[in-house]
């Protein structure tokens, strides 16, 4: 993506990556049950949506991080649809498939931390280009959240995965991110983290009988909040880190 086109990696960042979580946790599965497509039927048309994104996004000049949060939400959508497909439609063991995804988003971190221009450390440098390999590795930390967040989701009930992965994320944007020391490892981590708490509470919301909120509602009011929170919620691009080129 263009470098105009790359939001800051801040405080409205993380917000961001973790409303999509939620969010996304909820659109893959209204969008899977509601389309009549299945869970991996829509996914082409996903496929197909994030390349006409992205072939837009090159031939736009003006300034703004409108094209990269819809490959994040279209990303994030795919990947619920993808793991739930993964683990129970084919069902492959959600442990063993979850220690293959840790795997393959580390080789894939790596990788694109390998093809970045920057290789200085500390925050908003050396952070990975928004290259095949960058959305290569988001797409794998999206089904891997999927995957992992349903296995906390069933050991531990819905409610208790939430506090617990929430206070996890919590953790880690305090650990790394959003400080001087913010690296590649304290980005990916943060970012698997993020889908993988996205993933219980999306899910707690949507079934979780205090509320009775319901799958199209929790949907709608996670995305308004995600929508809001970009919209209402601006960033000095000015001083946005080179995360792509």
């Amino acid at each position: 993506m263009r470098t105009t086109h790359v939001p800051a990696i801040n405080a409205r960042y993380w917000t961001g990556i973790t409303l999509a979580s939620i969010f996304g946790t909820n659109l893959g599965d209204f969008y899977a049950h509601e389309s009549g497509l299945s869970l991996i039927g829509g996914v082409p048309i996903l496929v197909a949506l994030f390349f006409l994104v992205y072939f837009i996004e090159r031939l736009d000049k003006s300034e703004h991080d409108g094209y990269y949060w819809l490959c994040i939400i279209i990303m994030r959508t795919g990947a619920t649809n993808i793991a739930d497909y993964l683990a129970f439609r084919m069902h492959i063991n959600a442990i063993g498939l979850s220690v293959f995804l840790a795997i393959l988003l580390a080789v894939l971190a790596w990788a694109a931390a390998r093809s970045a221009k920057s290789k200085t450390s500390g925050f908003g440098k050396g952070l990975p280009d928004t290259n095949g390999l960058y959305w290569g590795a988001m797409l794998t930390a999206g089904v891997f959240g999927t995957v992992l967040g349903d296995v906390c989701s069933g050991i531990f009930g819905g409610g208790t995965a939430s506090i617990g992965l929430g206070a996890m994320l919590a953790a880690a944007l305090i650990w790394g991110p959003t400080g001087a020391g913010c690296s590649i490892l304290h980005y990916w981590l943060t970012i698997a983290v993020a889908r993988t708490a996205g993933t219980a509470i999306g899910d707690w919301l949507a079934g979780n009988k205090i509320m009775n909120l319901g799958l199209p509602l929790s949907t709608l009011l996670t995305g308004l909040a995600f929508a809001g929170v970009l919209l209402l919620w601006r960033s000095h691009w000015q001083t946005r880190p080179a995360l792509a080129r």
